[in-house]
């Protein structure tokens, strides 16, 4: 029997609803197909006697060429051609290749037909042939309708842009830049012994020779390049390339090939060929801002930008890391522009993102959860706290102003308890370990995500490094506080029945909805970031942290993906809501309706809140939960 093909199987939805036993007496017929990028498994027209299921990578399918469909590990492709004339997709009509190199699980349709003798599985294959055939039907009756712009969901492959020049690192600047001019290169990558050493740009040369009065014949290109490079894989987002430039505060990526080797230089002006909008010119915007009055209108233009790229379809995952970077450069922005009202701080200090900004899960409903740590003993006098009191009041007032609404529990840095010197924190944090309340709690929550702003300067990433270990070392050898965490993650349950049925709430409406923050979204945030303390991990992405969990033997790996797919999907489902609230001028809140999802996310959404409840029964045991009461 293929024992990993099977155990892989039973952790995907919907092979994990099958009896095990009935799973495993068709292991023998399961086989496992490594496919090459760009490799095509499924051709129009054709009628193979085997579907698939994504085991590793992920490959682009079309389905009656008008559904396009990204397939990632645990995705389907034909299971549903194992049901009954009329019920199930017709395999001839699907077209698909591998978008990277992966791995594919087939099952023989005859082993499909056996297991449907199980009613659970054959319903939930009927149910995604279901929302199969309306999304088709959906995509069929929007093709001639003017839809979403497609611009950010283009790959990086996609763009067209120059190939790399090369200079060698034994010539002078004048010398690559004659090179650049004869090529009508704008840079030119700096090679030495075999290897790439770092990137000459025309500004490079303007900036650090030209504008500084140095001799370009005499000083070596090495002196003024850029060490290292900055990457990008033709089979990502858009949106990823634009977020790592806005990261990175430049303005072009090295394109790698499969191989890893330098394939072109792709610039703004590239990726703006393919429209005219662009993450970078908000970013641009934010730079030379001079007025909170400006950062307001960039704020504007951005939830503006987040609504259409979820309209896109954008996953929540790239979503959330481009929201959560450009808010991190308005905030920057104005704690500039609050240190130019004030003058320059009297000690080194960092301002601190906490909650979903410190993990990069941002949204479109935001709120200030912010922290300040300062440089300074215990006996280093009131002027100090008075300077950073002033300093916390007028960024709060600025964040305000600019769209930023107040956090209702005051985790702002108008907020004495959460603007404190080093050594105020260390006494916090001993305390807290000593004696954890509730309120230990939501503090040691909120300040495991916790990260600094991108700023330079002010001594911030040292005293943030700092805060961070002298946190999780004192915070992970108290188990009670670690319990009380662990209990808040399981406080609220998955919105389920007894059967498996959603429990609803009425709307304002009377329709049926629920709260898929409180029922999925924080359940797994918290649990994860309670055994992310516990096992002293800096990390602060959800994902990020339960890769690292599977990799200490924390988590089983498919419990951890699992996980992984889960959050995401729920995050996208409440990204989809706030969206279309944002549209209708409603407020933002975290509920959706079922009855607007199709059947296939209905059983996603389902398994979704049946893995989250798995999670806390595992966080009842490790923590020994009914122990507390």
């Amino acid at each position: 029997m293929n024992d990993a093909l099977v155990s892989f199987l039973k952790a995907t939805i919907p092979f994990s609803l099958l009896p095990p036993r009935l799973l495993g007496k068709e292991g023998d017929h399961l086989f496992a197909r490594n496919l090459a990028a760009g490799e095509e498994i499924l051709t129009a027209g054709a009628s193979p006697d085997a579907a698939c299921v994504v085991r590793s990578g992920s490959l682009e399918a079309t389905y009656a060429q008008c559904l396009p469909l990204t397939l990632t590990p645990g995705d389907m492709l034909g299971c549903e051609a194992a049901l009954p004339m009329g019920q199930g997709a017709d395999m001839g009509l699907w077209e698909a290749r591998a978008a990277e190199p992966s791995e594919v699980i087939l099952i023989p349709l005859d082993s499909l037909a056996r297991l449907m003798s199980d009613e659970l599985f054959a319903r939930a294959l009927a149910a995604r042939a279901g929302g199969l055939a309306a999304a088709t039907e959906r995509a069929r009756s929007q093709a001639c309708q003017p839809g979403p712009d497609p611009f950010l969901r283009l790959r990086v492959g996609d763009m067209i842009c120059p190939a790399p020049v090369f200079v060698e690192s034994s010539l002078s600047v004048a010398g690559a830049a004659r090179v650049m001019t004869q090529t009508g290169a704008t840079s030119a990558l700096v090679r030495g012994q075999g290897e790439v050493l770092g990137i000459l740009t025309e500004r490079d040369v303007l900036s650090k020779v030209v504008a500084a009065g140095q001799d370009a014949e005499t000083l070596p290109v090495t002196a003024v390049m850029t060490p290292g490079l900055v990457t990008v894989g033709p089979a990502e987002l858009l949106i990823e390339a634009f977020s790592r430039m806005v990261h990175h505060g430049i303005r072009r990526l090295v394109l790698l090939d499969e191989s890893g080797a330098p394939a072109g230089v792709l610039g703004e002006r590239d990726m703006l060929s393919a429209r005219g909008e662009s993450p970078l010119a908000l970013a641009s915007e934010i730079l030379v801002a001079t007025a909170p009055r400006d950062l307001a209108r960039t704020f504007e233009r951005l939830h503006r930008m987040a609504g259409r790229s979820v309209a896109e379809g954008i996953s929540s995952d790239a979503v959330g890391r481009l929201i959560s970077e450009m808010h991190d450069r308005i905030m920057t922005r104005a704690w500039e522009m609050a240190l130019l009202e004030l003058g320059p701080a009297p000690a080194p200090h960092a301002v601190l993102v906490l909650g979903s900004q410190g993990r990069r899960e941002q949204f479109l409903a935001t709120d200030q959860d912010l922290a300040l740590v300062y440089e300074g003993g215990k006996g280093s006098g009131p002027e100090l706290e008075s300077w950073f009191e002033r300093l916390g009041v007028r960024l709060t007032e600025m964040l305000l102003e600019l769209g930023f609404p107040p956090c209702k529990n005051r985790i702002m840095l108008d907020n004495p308890d959460w603007r404190r010197s080093l050594d105020s924190w260390l006494d916090l944090f001993d305390s807290m370990a000593d004696r954890p309340d509730a309120e230990a709690v939501i503090k040691t929550s909120l300040l495991a995500d916790m990260r600094p702003f991108q700023v330079q300067g002010a001594g911030s990433c040292g005293l943030n490094v700092r805060l961070r270990e002298a946190m999780t070392r004192r915070l992970r050898k108290s188990p009670i506080l670690l319990k009380l965490m662990a209990r808040e993650a399981v406080r609220f349950s998955p919105p389920l029945g007894l059967f498996g049925t959603f429990s609803l709430k009425k709307d304002e409406e009377g329709r049926g909805c629920l709260d898929i923050k409180r029922g999925g979204v924080f359940p797994i945030t918290q649990g994860v970031k309670t055994l992310a303390v516990d096992h002293g991990l800096a990390e602060t992405g959800t994902c990020a942290r339960l890769r690292l969990l599977h990799r200490s033997g924390a988590l089983s790996v498919p419990l951890a993906e699992g996980l992984c797919d889960a959050y995401d999907f729920l995050q996208t489902l409440r990204m989809r809501a706030q969206a279309s609230h944002l549209r209708q001028g409603r407020p933002l809140d975290n509920d959706i309706r079922p009855d607007t999802l199709g059947a296939m996310e209905r059983e996603r959404l389902r398994a979704s809140f049946k893995l989250t409840a798995e999670f806390q029964n595992l966080l009842f045991e490790k923590y020994g939960l009914r122990m507390l009461g």
